[in-house]
């Protein structure tokens, strides 16, 4: 029950920081995810997910010399970079099994039309 309200909270608070998002996007704010300017809401809520290899959405907020807001970035950042390169080498090795894989079974395709 306990993580049922949890969930709930969360996802009540995502819904308040979109809004807040749109009310930026509504004055004119624009905001950018991965470095692309996005205006659908329902791209913005990308930047709550944990990716399996531990990266996480990071706000910057970019100012004019006035000091007034005039865009938001979300950036992925790498919050353990142990994470990271553990992430990345078993991508590679999945990699490599895969194409070992393509060459086993090409090889037996030959085999089979002799």
């Amino acid at each position: 029950m306990g993580e049922d309200r949890r969930k709930k909270r969360i996802l009540k608070e995502q819904h308040a920081y979109v809004d807040r998002l749109r009310n930026y996007r509504d004055k004119g704010i624009t905001i950018f995810i991965d470095g692309k300017s996005t205006e659908r809401e329902r791209d913005w809520y990308k930047i709550f997910e944990v990716r399996e290899d531990g990266a996480v959405y990071m706000a910057d907020y970019v100012n004019t010399e006035g000091g007034q807001l005039f865009e938001i970035h979300f950036d992925l950042v790498y919050l353990d970079m142990n994470v990271q390169q553990a992430w990345q080498k078993q991508k590679r090795l999945e990699e490599m099994v895969r194409k070992d894989q393509i060459r086993h079974y090409k090889t037996v395709l030959r085999q089979c039309k002799k």
